[in-house]
């Protein structure tokens, strides 16, 4: 992760990809449900998944302020996402691109409805690499210096992709039965990125079988 980073997160006393590991999220907000641009209204937000068809960086009144502006279209229409003073992302964001974001929809004098400063994730074109920081149930953590809630759902991520060996299961088999919990490896994979249609009314409550098997192994195992 590089030494600032490191630092930073030993402050917050993650040492180990245990430490990050058995750290749950702040909170969960869902975002798996795509809605068809020609839907959205002003207000609220919103999760959207299409192609960019144009994008650039316009400059405008106000000295030393710019706004990348990148139109995205899906099968029902077109819609504007807009970043104020985020012109590195022409450097990120390309025509032809499929992409999701998510983020707060409303009006903006005469440029109508946008997206503002919405999360976003380029789609590969494998058609299998499923997106992590949209178009699921999305772990948010806690900004610690440097790394960055979405830094650090990276980490997480890559954490659970790189542990190939087998993980030591010190939770009793018959009490994980009982209890209906699954393996260590699977509970924090879903304690960290749920499946899909899990609750987040039961997530944000830390009472998913995960979450309890994790709580249960920090506080009664060591």
């Amino acid at each position: 992760v590089g030494p600032r980073k490191a630092a930073d997160l030993e402050k917050a006393g993650l040492r180990t990809v245990e430490d990050l590991l058995v750290r749950f999220p702040r909170r969960y907000e869902d975002r798996s449900r795509f809605q068809p641009i020609a839907t959205l209204r002003a207000g609220g937000t919103a999760a959207v998944c299409g192609a960019i068809i144009s994008c650039g960086v316009t400059s405008t009144r106000r000295p030393g302020f710019s706004l990348f502006t990148a139109l995205v279209q899906d099968d029902s229409g077109q819609v504007k996402a807009v970043w104020p003073n985020q012109a590195f992302l022409k450097d990120v964001l390309k025509p032809h691109q499929r992409v999701v974001l998510f983020g707060r929809t409303e009006y903006w004098g005469s440029r109508g409805l946008q997206i503002t400063a919405p999360e976003f994730e380029v789609l590969q074109d494998d058609g299998e690499s499923e997106p992590l920081h949209t178009g699921r149930i999305v772990p948010i953590y806690e900004k610690t210096g440097v790394v960055t809630p979405n830094m650090h759902r990276t980490l997480v991520h890559r954490a659970l992709e790189l542990l190939t060996e087998p993980l030591a299961d010190v939770v009793p088999p018959d009490l994980a039965a009982r209890h209906g919990w699954p393996d260590r490896r699977t509970a924090f994979r879903q304690a960290h990125f749920p499946d899909a249609g899990t609750s987040v009314e039961a997530l944000n409550a830390a009472a998913t079988p995960a979450q309890r098997r994790i709580i249960f192994e920090d506080f009664f195992v060591y």
